[in-house]
C-alpha cells in the first residue's frame, strides 16, 4: 500500500512555528540554568525573538478565521520585532553597541504601510515588500554586528549565523523583486518563491537559534578556561597555566636542543605592607606589580603569578640564556615605582633568582635551580642572583 505525503505551504508554515516555539524553549531552559551569572545579558531577548516569530508565523496559519488585524498587522509586525530582538539579544550578549532606535524605526515605518496597504488600500503585493525591506535592512544590521562578533573569541558561532543570514538577506532581496514582477494572491499560493520563503527559514531557523545557543556554550567555555587558567586578582596566568607553559616550552626546547630562562621573583617584604597598610592595599601592589611585569617583557615571554607574592617569568629563546640585564632592570623598575596609600605613598623592592633551563633538564631541576638563585638573593634583598653564581662559588671552594 503506497502512502503519498503532500505538504504545501501552510504545513511547512507550521513546522516552522512549531520549530521556532521548540528553540525559544531551549534557549529559556538555558536562560533559567544561566540566571545567576548577571553579565550573560541578552538570552532573555534572544528566547523573546523566537517567540515573537514563532507567534507571528502561528498567526498567519489562521487568516480566514481571526480578524485581519491579528493574521496581517500584529503578525507582520512580531516576524519583523523578532528578527530585531534578535540583533538587540546579539548585541547584549557581546557587549557590542547597538542603535535600538533604528530597530524601532524600522517596525514603525513598516508597520504604517502594514496598515495603510491594509485598510486603506488593500494590495497583498505591496505589504509582503514593505515587510521585505523592512527585514532586509534588520538582517543588514545583524550581518554587521555578527561580522564584528566573528573577530572575537565567538568566531566559529558568530561565521555559522553571519553565513545563514547573508543568505538571508540576499534571498529577501530576491524575493522582493519577484513580487514587484508577478504579485501573489495570498501568502500561501503555491508559487515557487513562496514555497522557498518558507523552506529557506525553516532550514536558517536552526542556524539562528542554534547558533546563539552555541555562542553562550562558547562563553561559558571560554569562561570556565579563564577560571582555571588566569589568576582572579592580578588577571595574569595562574600557577597551572604558567605550569603548564613551562612544560611545554621545555619540551621544545628539548625538541630544538635550545635553552631558555626561568626568573623566579618574589616581593621583599610583603607581609609587612599587609601588617601596616592592610590587605586591600597588599592587593593593590600585586597587581601593579604585575602590571609592570607584563610591560617590560617580549610578546613571546610569560609571566604567572605563581603563588602568594612571588611571580615566574619565562624567557623562550633567550640566547645563552643571557636574562641578567632583563632582570635587573625588572628589580630597578620596582624599586622606582611609587606605590599608594591615600595621601601616603611607598615604595617596594623585589629579588629575582635566574636558572637557565637546559634541554637535558627536568621541571622540577629547573625550578629548584631558581629557588636557590633566589634564596640567595633574599639574603640581601632588591638582588638578583644566577644559578651560575653558586656553581662559580663551589668551584672556587
Amino acid at each position: 500500500m503506497q502512502i503519498l505525503f503532500q505538504f504545501d505551504v501552510r504545513t511547512i508554515a507550521l513546522f516552522i512555528g512549531m520549530t521556532f516555539f521548540v528553540q525559544a524553549s531551549v534557549i529559556g531552559a538555558q536562560a533559567y540554568l544561566i540566571r545567576e551569572l548577571k553579565q550573560y545579558r541578552g538570552v532573555g531577548a534572544a528566547l523573546l525573538a523566537n517567540l515573537c516569530v514563532a507567534v507571528g508565523i502561528m498567526l498567519r496559519l489562521f487568516e480566514d478565521r481571526l480578524p485581519g488585524f491579528l493574521t496581517i498587522i500584529l503578525s507582520n509586525t512580531l516576524l519583523l520585532a523578532g528578527t530585531g530582538l534578535f540583533y538587540i539579544a546579539l548585541s547584549q550578549f557581546t557587549g557590542i553597541p547597538y542603535n535600538k532606535a533604528f530597530v524601532i524605526g524600522v517596525i514603525a515605518t513598516v508597520l504604517f504601510f502594514l496598515v495603510y496597504f491594509t485598510y486603506w488600500q488593500d494590495d497583498i503585493g505591496r505589504r509582503i515588500i514593505a515587510h521585505s525591506l523592512g527585514s532586509v535592512a534588520i538582517a543588514a544590521i545583524v550581518i554587521n554586528q555578527l561580522w564584528r562578533i566573528q573577530k572575537t573569541t565567538l568566531r566559529f558561532s558568530a561565521i555559522l549565523m553571519l553565513v545563514s543570514f547573508l543568505f538571508h538577506g540576499t534571498f529577501l532581496i530576491l524575493r522582493t523583486v519577484s513580487i514587484v514582477l508577478n504579485p501573489p494572491a495570498d501568502p500561501f499560493s503555491l508559487s515557487p518563491v513562496q514555497s522557498a520563503t518558507y523552506l529557506l527559514s525553516f532550514a536558517l531557523s536552526f542556524f539562528w537559534s542554534m547558533g546563539f545557543i552555541l555562542m553562550v556554550s562558547q562563553r561559558l567555555r571560554n569562561d570556565l578556561m579563564e577560571v582555571a587558567t588566569i589568576d582572579v586578582l592580578t588577571r595574569i596566568p595562574n600557577r597551572r597555566a604558567t605550569q603548564a607553559f613551562l612544560e611545554k616550552e621545555l619540551s621544545r626546547a628539548q625538541r630544538n636542543q635550545s635553552e631558555f630562562s626561568v626568573l623566579l621573583i618574589d616581593i621583599d617584604n610583603f607581609k609587612q605592607v599587609n601588617d601596616r597598610w592592610g590587605h586591600s592595599v597588599g592587593d593593590d601592589v600585586l597587581v601593579k606589580t604585575a602590571g609592570i611585569f607584563q610591560s617590560m617583557v617580549r610578546k613571546q615571554d610569560w609571566v604567572g603569578r605563581w603563588g602568594g607574592e612571588e611571580f615566574l617569568m619565562i624567557l623562550p629563546g633567550s640566547p645563552d640564556c643571557d636574562a641578567e640585564s632583563l632582570a635587573e632592570r625588572v628589580r630597578s623598575e620596582i624599586a622606582s615605582s611609587e606605590y599608594s596609600f591615600g595621601v601616603e605613598s611607598f615604595g617596594i623592592t623585589v629579588s629575582i633568582g635566574i636558572a637557565c633551563a637546559k634541554p637535558s633538564d627536568q621541571i622540577d631541576e629547573i625550578l629548584k635551580k631558581a629557588d636557590q638563585a633566589l634564596y640567595r638573593a633574599k639574603r640581601t634583598k632588591n638582588a638578583v642572583r644566577m644559578e651560575s653564581d653558586e656553581i662559580e662559588r663551589q668551584k672556587g671552594e
